[in-house]
Parts: C-alpha cells; sequence; structure tokens
C-alpha cells in the first residue's frame, strides 16, 4: 500500500510538500520498489490531464529544463554548476596567520622582504628554506647585522623587541604566572594501623634488630658471640638470633608501611617546594617592585598621558595585594612543611603519630583558590595593556621589527598558504577548462539523446494519431541549446510532396498538441524502463477520434512492454474500449462512485458481470431521449438480476448447498422471478421494498411503457451500489460468481 499525504501545498514562495508511507513506514522515496524519481514535472511516473501539455506550454527556458531532466542530463549541468562554484569558492579563501603577517610586513621598513616572499613557487620544502634564507639575508641587510639562521633571527628579533617595549613601558611586569596544583596530603593510614598493632618499644628497635641481622658473620651462627651493640659477652646465642628473626618476620609489614611513610612524606615535602616555587613565581614582578623603579614606571606612564597612569596606579595595586596574598600562602606551606618534617622523624623513630599532629591542605587550598579567583577577577592588567600595547605598536610600526617578529615566527604556515595559493590557481585553471569541456560535451550527448527521444516520440505519436499528413519531426535544440529547445512539426500537403519543418507549437492543433504531450510522456516512461504508468483522461473527451487508435495501438503497445498501465477517466466509451480490447490481459476495472458525502469516493470493482452492466448503464443514464434510457434501464436490469444470483447462490453455498449462479439462472431467470429468491437473505427492512420495487421501475424500459427517468435511473443505480456493497462486505469481499 503506497501512500502520499500532502501535508503543506504549494504557495508560489515554497513548494509543496509531502509525505510517502510504504505499507504504513515513511521513506523518503519508492527507490525500495524499484521506481527512480526524476526531478520537477516528471517526479513520478504520473500524467495529469493539467499536465499533459506541460512541457509544450511552459515557457522556453523551464522546457530546456524539462528535456534534460528527462533525459538524465541534468546531473551534467549539475556537474558544471559545481565546477563552476568550485572554482568561484578558491578566490575567496581567507587570510591565514602567515599571509596576515606578511600584509603588515608590507606596510613596514621590510616591504622589500614581503615582495620577494609572495613570488616564492615551488613544492613546500623549497618555498619553505628559500623563505628563510630570504628572511635571514634581507633582515640582516636592513637591521645592519648578521644571522646565521631563522632561529638565531627570532631570538635577536624577541629580545630586541622586549627590550624595546620594557624600556618604553614594562607591561610583562604586569602578568600574573599560573599556580601549580596543591600536593596531595600524603596518606600515613597503613603506618598508623601497623605501629598501634606492633609493640612501641620492639618497633623502635626494629631498625637497629634488622642491621644485627643483616651481619653476614650471624647468617649461620652456631655458637654464642659478643653483641655488637651493648658488648656483652656472650649475649647472641644461635636460639637469641632465632628469636630477634622472629621478631623481626612478625614487624615486617610495619617495616614496610614506615618506608611508604617516609617516601609520601618525603615527596610531599619536594611537591610543596615546588609549590613554593610556582606560588612566588605567580607574583607579577611590579608588586616587587623597589620604590625606585616604582617612579620610573610612573614617570613613563605619565608620558603615555590618557588613562595610562590610572590604568597603571590600579594594575600596581593589584600586583601589591597579590604579592602579599602569595606571602601569605608561603607562610602556610612553611608551616606544612615543619609537619611534614616532624611526622618523618616520628616514622623514622617508630613512634606512634598523635592526633595533634596531622597534615591538611585544606585551608591552604582554600587560599590558593582565593588568591586565583582574585588574579581572574583583577582587571586592571589587561585594561592597562590593551591601552599601552596599540600605542606600543604605533610609535614603532614604521621600524616593522614587530611586524618582521611575527611573520618570523609564522613561517611554517605562511608557507602552507603559500604553496595553497599556487595550488589554487592552478586548480582553477584547471576547473575553468573543465567546465567548458563539460559544457560542450553536454551539447552533443543532448543531441544524441535528443535522437533517440525523438525516435520514442514519434513511435508513441503514431500510435496514437497514424497515417497523418502532419507528423512529428522531432526535438532539437536552438542556438546552443542551453535555454530553448524546440518540438519540430513534419507538415505534408500529400503523401508525395515534401516534408515542410516548422514549430510544432505553433502549428499543431489542440487535439495534436495533447497527443505530442501524451507521446513525450510515454517516451520519458520508455527512456527510464519506469515498471508502470499512470495515466489521467490521456485522451480528452473532445478527442473521440483518437480513443480507438489509443487503446489498440498506444495501450496495447504500453502492456505488451511488460508495463503497469493504470488509467482514470470519465469517459466511459474510453474504458468500455480499454476493457474489451484488451481482455486477454485480464484487466482490473473499478468505478468510483461518491456514495456518501462523508466517507468520500468508494472504489468499486467492475471487472466481473455486475460491475460490466453498471457501467454500461452509464451511456445512456443522462441520456434526454427514450431511447437513451431504454438502453440504461437494461443494462441497469441485467445487473440487478446478475447480482440477484449471486447473492442466493453465495447464502445457499453458506448453507450448505453448493449452488453456483448458472444453477440459480435455470431456476429463475428474469428480474421478477428473482426477487422471492432473494427476499430471505436481504441484510435490512428497506433492502427487500428495493428488490420488490427494482421491476416494477426498470420493467417498462424493455416495451412499449413509459422509460424511467433520469432520476429514477439514478436512485436505481444508488440502489444496486448499496446492496452490492453490502453484500460484498457480509461475504469478505467476494461473492458467488
Amino acid at each position: 500500500m503506497v501512500r502520499r499525504d500532502l501535508v503543506s501545498d504549494f504557495t508560489g514562495a515554497t513548494e509543496c510538500v509531502s509525505r510517502l508511507t510504504v505499507d504504513g513506514t515513511e521513506h523518503a522515496s519508492l527507490a525500495l520498489l524499484g521506481i527512480e524519481a526524476s526531478e520537477g514535472a516528471i517526479a513520478a511516473p504520473v500524467l495529469l490531464q493539467h499536465t499533459l501539455r506541460y512541457v509544450l506550454s511552459t515557457e522556453p527556458k523551464q522546457r530546456a529544463s524539462y528535456f534534460k531532466a528527462l533525459l538524465a542530463l541534468s546531473d551534467l549541468d549539475l556537474l558544471r554548476e559545481r565546477v563552476q562554484a568550485q572554482a568561484a569558492s578558491l578566490d575567496g579563501v581567507p587570510l591565514g596567520s602567515g599571509l596576515t603577517a606578511l600584509e603588515r610586513l608590507s606596510r613596514t621598513n621590510f616591504a622589500n622582504v614581503a615582495v620577494g616572499l609572495r613570488e616564492l613557487t615551488g613544492e613546500k620544502s623549497e618555498i619553505h628554506a628559500e623563505a628563510g634564507r630570504l628572511l635571514v639575508a634581507e633582515s640582516g641587510r636592513i637591521l645592519k647585522r648578521e644571522f646565521d639562521s631563522l632561529n638565531e633571527l627570532v631570538t635577536a628579533l624577541e629580545q630586541e623587541s622586549q627590550q624595546r617595549n620594557d624600556r618604553a613601558f614594562p607591561l610583562t611586569d604586569f602578568l600574573s604566572n599560573p599556580i601549580e596544583s596543591v600536593p596531595a596530603t600524603p596518606s600515613l593510614d597503613k603506618y598508623a594501623d601497623e605501629i598501634q598493632r606492633a609493640d612501641e618499644l620492639a618497633a623502635s628497635l626494629l631498625p637497629v634488630l634488622t642491621a644485627v641481622l643483616g651481619v653476614p658473620e650471624f647468617e649461620h651462627l652456631d655458637h654464642p658471640v659478643d653483641c655488637p651493640v651493648c658488648r656483652t659477652p656472650k649475649a647472641l646465642t644461635p636460639d637469641r638470633i632465632g628469636d630477634l628473626r622472629t621478631l623481626v618476620r612478625d614487624n615486617n609489614h610495619l617495616l614496610a608501611a614506615a618506608g611508604a611513610a617516609t617516601k609520601a612524606l618525603t615527596d610531599f615535602r619536594a611537591q610543596l617546594r615546588i609549590w613554593i616555587s610556582s606560588v612566588r613565581a605567580s607574583v607579577p614582578k611590579s608588586g616587587l617592585w623597589t620604590v625606585e623603579r616604582e617612579e620610573e614606571v610612573s614617570q613613563a606612564s605619565s608620558d603615555f598621558g590618557g588613562a595610562v597612569p590610572g590604568l597603571y596606579i590600579e594594575a600596581r595595586n593589584q600586583a601589591r595585594s597579590i604579592a602579599s596574598r602569595a606571602e601569605d600562602l608561603v607562610e602556610i606551606a612553611d608551616r606544612l612543611d615543619v609537619v611534614a618534617e616532624t611526622l618523618l622523624d616520628l616514622v623514622a623513630r617508630r613512634r606512634a603519630i598523635p592526633d595533634t599532629i596531622q597534615i591538611s591542605t585544606d585551608e591552604i587550598q582554600r587560599q590558593t583558590t582565593i588568591l586565583q579567583e582574585f588574579v581572574r577577577g583583577s582587571e586592571a592588567a589587561g585594561k592597562l595593556r590593551d591601552v599601552v600595547e596599540p600605542v606600543l605598536r604605533t610609535r614603532f610600526s614604521s621600524e616593522g621589527t614587530t611586524e618582521l617578529l611575527a611573520l618570523a615566527r609564522a613561517l611554517p604556515g605562511f608557507v602552507d598558504e603559500q604553496y595553497a595559493i599556487r595550488q589554487r590557481a592552478a586548480l582553477a585553471l584547471r576547473l575553468g577548462r573543465a567546465a567548458k569541456i563539460i559544457k560542450s560535451a553536454a551539447s552533443a550527448v543532448l543531441d544524441a539523446r535528443f535522437a533517440i527521444m525523438s525516435g520514442s516520440i514519434t513511435r508513441w505519436w503514431a500510435s496514437i494519431r497514424p497515417e497523418e499528413l502532419v507528423g512529428f519531426a522531432g526535438v532539437k535544440r536552438r542556438a546552443a541549446g542551453a535555454i530553448f529547445v524546440n518540438l519540430v512539426a513534419a507538415l505534408q500537403a500529400d503523401e508525395n510532396t515534401e516534408v515542410v519543418e516548422r514549430d510544432a507549437l505553433g502549428v499543431f492543433s489542440d487535439s495534436q498538441l495533447n497527443a505530442l504531450g501524451l507521446s513525450t510522456f510515454l517516451a520519458r516512461a520508455e527512456l527510464v524502463n519506469s515498471p508502470f504508468v499512470f495515466l489521467d483522461d490521456p485522451i480528452p473527451g473532445s478527442d473521440g477520434d483518437h480513443r480507438l487508435t489509443f487503446v489498440q495501438n498506444t495501450l496495447g503497445g504500453l502492456l505488451d512492454s511488460g508495463r503497469q498501465v493504470i488509467i482514470t477517466t470519465y469517459d466511459p466509451k474510453l474504458a468500455e474500449y480499454a476493457h474489451t480490447m484488451n481482455e486477454s490481459w485480464d484487466p482490473i476495472t473499478y468505478d468510483l462512485a461518491l456514495l456518501n458525502l462523508v466517507e468520500g469516493t468508494e472504489p468499486i470493482q467492475t471487472s466481473d458481470a455486475f460491475s460490466r452492466y453498471m457501467l454500461q448503464g452509464e451511456d445512456g443514464l443522462s441520456a434526454p431521449t427514450a431511447i437513451g434510457r431504454r438502453g440504461a434501464c437494461t443494462a441497469y436490469r441485467s445487473a440487478a438480476e446478475r447480482l440477484a444470483k449471486q447473492i442466493v447462490a453465495t447464502n445457499r453455498s453458506d448453507a450448505g448447498t453448493p449452488t453456483t449462479v448458472a444453477e440459480v439462472e435455470r431456476q429463475a431467470a428474469t428480474l421478477g422471478e428473482l426477487t422471492p429468491l432473494v427476499a430471505p437473505f436481504t441484510l435490512s427492512a428497506d433492502e427487500k421494498g428495493k428488490w420488490r420495487v427494482m421491476p416494477k421501475i426498470l420493467n417498462p424500459g424493455n416495451h412499449d411503457d413509459d422509460v424511467p427517468s433520469t432520476m429514477d435511473l439514478k436512485q436505481i443505480r444508488g440502489n444496486l451500489r448499496k446492496i452490492h456493497k453490502a453484500h460484498k462486505e457480509k461475504w469478505g469481499g467476494r461473492l458467488a460468481s
């Protein structure tokens, strides 16, 4: 079940939006069914009445786009447009850091260096080597100094720039450096647990005992010897050595814990000293100035004038505050170091750690956070830099040393950008040539496709309008063919005269233009190998002379090609011709009837005998003469008789007596005879009355009596449709045949 719902309609400014579902699941296209949609007016293999002559009535540019899409050539135009857009985009690449530095350098005393760098070509390695050589040589010539390498040049420029700026105004002295992270608190829990389990006196002697047991002579002692510690004669016996080994072995965990604690405390003190150094280094130099240096810089700030003196005082006070807070942090850290030293001594002597001696970094962490937030929140140094730097840059802009330093630092980026510029220029040339080649090739492909297209259109045209002196001569480009495409007609006075070609839109009649639009659509379906086509009144009612040729030749050709064809039409003759002429294909027909305004249009299958009779009745339903309506009477009576036989046969078979329509017909052939048989199987109270009244209305149509009016016939038609629908629904959509 394929369904497409309109979400929002076309507004002129925006296209319509729809939602496609296949078996209830939303999809972006019908590709899973093998249906590849194109663009624009031919997005689907569906030809509606209002698009029958789209290609003929649209403006020339749209017609060219239509045929390019029709012939699967839109991708060539799209490719060319993208190639051109890509070429245009190469010119709009913004300058990177390297070229920006080069641009600034070109406005200084080093302008000749910038000119030389712009002219460099070759591979990246070649550009880099030549650029470095050029910078070193030209910079040395202008600065009247010799440099052995680019690194030496950069170092010299950095020193000179810093010294020059510091002489003018020491901005770097107001900068704060980051502080290292506060060292983590050393863990002494393991040592504390082990020292509690051990005898304190024994624990304190463990280092001595371990050293004694480490004497090689005591490893295999077999006789008493003097104690090496207290010198007691014959105090160490083999048994005593064994006891000592047992004591040490029992306290090995304490030894390991003491070693770990010693290492943790030693590492903490080392990290603490590093952290103290970072705290002191974080203080801006201006926070430690002497009175003489402060007066010197104060005078420099006065020389700058404007807001500089006030910002200088604010930044200096800020630096002093940072220095004071940093010194408080150092004092806290020094106290922590003393605690750590005390703990090391206790561990070395294998003493328990009292609760009064503990290392806690909470206070130092809190004070560090406060200092960091203070530094981040202080804007005086930044404001001072923002005011002073532009002045310094202006004062020394003519020298160019700052710009030269910036370019030297950004040399790798400049090399990449310079190489990319050359590559983009070469690529732009290639893309321009490619766009021209694609345009020329597209015209050649278009001509070749037009030849194929023209043959297909001509064949379908001949199937609709055979043996006419007015024919179709093909689709042809006019001039370059990018904007104008002509549909050419072939005219002859008779079969023996020479063919004259004219613009089809100027000489074809409405009927011929409709046929040309249909032929073009069918050629498109053939070219893209569409598995089905949907045609909405392909032969207008005003062109009845070509119903039969369409049904026999065109429709037959479509079916022979293996395509499913769906046709909707208001023309009953076209529907009947199409069904009858192609019965070998077992066509399925439906009557789209508006039986209920609330429920909407209902499709009623008319492929069976009942449906065919109902369709035949449409021809004379609205006839103004009695003769015309008499045919409708006959058709509707036949439809009623057929429906009654189907209802009776279906109900008898369901009751256990298999019955066919033919068997019912042998029992009762006419409507009057069938009415009593169908009465027991009616589904509503009024249905029985409708069956009884139908013979009275329809039978006079076959005699000399008055023929029913159109209104009566429409009422009978509606009754038959409702009865047929109700009984089909009861029996699951099928009645006996």
